[in-house]
């Protein structure tokens, strides 16, 4: 007994274990224990026109919003302030997960309550769900509490007026001051139904990796051992054709469950699945391209990257640690295959609508990487054969 625990090994695998156990914990937890938003990009849209009240006061109530939002200094959030068409077009670039709508005539209607033909005031909320929807309701609970914010606001006003005024105060008129402004919610790049809440393209991404990297594990092993080692043209070839026959059989089956078995809501299968193959083929020359020149060491590194980039896949970027934002997200390949699925699946993007994107510019440049293989100089093994033959002539 006194033996085995003096044994260094004993020791030095707890050490490695305890290091281990930390770097994952911080790795799976760390981002996504206490997610909080920072500059969290909100768009404001006041075409509000102002209001002339009787005592000739030209009160604007989107105006007086704005002048206090940028007053304050918020780390949460980052005021985008647009007009309606230029915040549309951002929300659909993916750059803005929620505005608010100040109409023309909030001011006027605000005011009118207290006329005898009241008109409802009305701000509108839209949520970019498909951008991310953790994100989106984070963004919309934000917008919610501004517009909650404006509402007591106005209410102060409305009873300054009363009182100059000397309005009675009716029931009808009581209840209308509890809430002045209605705000009027819709969502736009909305997430169907049946897609894991916003998550399918994180989910089909991790099918991708993991089902192409064993295609590549196994690929590379059989030309590894029918070629020697040797890479040449002729095996270069064949892993890339049969590469992309593994490629295929792997998108087709996960479309296959994901539509017909799992009834997760797609656009177009044929798209998609077109979609999903450009992924794994990426993916595939990715991989390949390290285990043609750095072999089954590279294996682990695969599994590494998967396992630490999977609880960030489905977070918003703007509530990542400033560390795991910089050093992890901002490199990853999973991030440009999760980008292209939720352009199809939730913009309504054609596939390629943007072209090959950065994952196609990353699969070209692999696929040169692995196809340089060629060039690789042999090992001892090759070297010690060529000596036999020599020594045999």
């Amino acid at each position: 007994m006194n033996r085995f625990i003096r044994n260094k090994l004993l020791w030095i695998g707890l050490g490695g274990i305890a290091l281990l156990t930390t770097i994952f914990t911080f790795a799976f937890m760390g981002s996504t224990v206490n997610p909080t938003p920072k500059n969290l990009p909100i768009a404001i849209v006041t075409e509000d026109a102002g209001v002339t009240l009787p005592n000739g006061h030209k009160p604007n109530i989107s105006e007086t919003l704005v002048e206090n939002l940028k007053k304050k200094d918020l780390n949460e959030v980052k005021w985008h302030f647009l007009s309606e068409d230029a915040a549309l077009e951002a929300m659909n670039e993916k750059e803005i997960y929620a505005t608010i709508i100040l109409p023309e005539d909030l001011s006027q209607n605000i005011f009118s309550l207290l006329t005898e033909t009241p008109k409802a005031p009305t701000a509108s909320i839209t949520i970019n769900e498909g951008l991310n929807l953790t994100g989106a309701n984070v963004a919309a609970q934000l917008s919610n509490g501004v517009v909650a914010n404006l509402n007591a606001q106005v209410q102060e006003q409305l009873y300054t007026q009363i009182e100059e005024m000397k309005i009675p105060i009716t029931a009808d008129l009581a209840k209308t001051l509890a809430s002045p402004i209605t705000i009027k919610t819709e969502k736009i790049n909305a997430v169907a139904e049946n897609n894991a809440n916003g998550n399918t393209p994180a989910l089909f991404t991790q099918l991708l990796w993991i089902t192409t990297f064993f295609s590549s594990m196994v690929l590379y092993t059989l030309l590894k051992k029918s070629s020697d080692g040797k890479w040449t043209a002729k095996t270069i070839a064949r892993q890339i054709v049969a590469g992309l026959v593994y490629v295929s059989a792997v998108s087709a089956i996960i479309l296959f469950f994901a539509t017909q078995v799992l009834d997760v809501t797609v656009p177009h299968s044929g798209a998609l699945f077109i979609l999903l193959l450009f992924i794994s083929l990426c993916f595939f020359f990715l991989q390949n391209a390290l285990l043609n020149w750095i072999g089954y060491p590279a294996a682990p590194l695969f599994i590494l990257l998967l396992f630490f980039s999977m609880p960030i896949l489905t977070i918003a970027p703007e509530m990542l640690p400033q560390m795991t934002k910089d050093y992890l997200y901002s490199w990853v390949p999973f991030r440009f295959s999760i980008d292209l699925l939720k352009d199809f699946l939730f913009f309504d993007k054609a596939v390629f609508a943007n072209g090959i994107g950065t994952l196609g510019v990353i699969g070209i440049l692999s696929f040169l990487v692995m196809s340089l293989a060629i060039f690789k100089p042999t090992k001892g093994k090759d070297s010690a054969k060529e000596k036999q033959i020599a020594t045999i002539h």
